[in-house]
């Protein structure tokens, strides 16, 4: 193929007739206050927010999002192509370790952009971790480590189909809110 034949200039049609239909779901995703779906993992969490009722948070501190009953949920992502533990934060420190063990969890596992399952998991369930992290940035303070913190600590897939509950794919919809409506 020949830069700009008409077998590349075709391709190029094909894509630009593709990527305008991206304008639609760019609308809808400025109604979760999300301005840009290329960025940051964002069509992504589009797609979370809209298949389980979630409010976004927007900007890049905190709880990821906010389900019907005000509570805070943690997303994570995980493209199994690649790895098999979710990440979870550049910056974990006994501040945002707290932040977890106060929040809900939602896990979605993706074959590339396509959704596979997601489990949400009960934080007291992930305490093990918080707690071998908590330890590990304490160590840091003690060694006098100036802003000591954990870079992106992982949760193994494995562990959250062990302990979660899966609610996609499921035959009759199971909403997050409910199932860990209290902790």
């Amino acid at each position: 193929m020949a830069y700009y034949d008409k077998e590349h200039r075709d391709k190029i049609d094909c894509f630009n007739d593709m990527w305008s239909k991206l304008d639609d779901i760019e609308e809808l995703a400025k109604t979760y206050q999300i301005a840009d779906i290329a960025q940051d993992n964002n069509l992504k969490l589009l797609q979370t927010l809209v298949l389980f009722d979630f409010d976004n948070q927007p900007g890049r501190e905190g709880s990821d999002a906010i389900d019907r009953y005000g509570h805070a949920w943690e997303l994570k992502t995980v493209n199994i192509d690649l790895t098999s533990s979710f990440s979870t934060n550049h910056h974990t420190n006994l501040e945002r370790i707290n932040i977890f063990r106060q929040e809900r969890w939602l896990f979605s596992s993706y074959k590339g952009i396509i959704l596979q399952e997601v489990y949400v998991v009960n934080p007291r369930h992930l305490e093990t971790y918080f707690s071998k992290w908590e330890q590990s940035v304490k160590e840091k303070i003690a060694a006098n480590i100036e802003n000591a913190h954990l870079n992106n600590p992982k949760i193994p897939l494995k562990y959250v189909k062990e302990v979660g509950t899966k609610v996609y794919p499921i035959s009759t919809p199971l909403d997050p809110a409910e199932v860990l409506k209290t902790l």
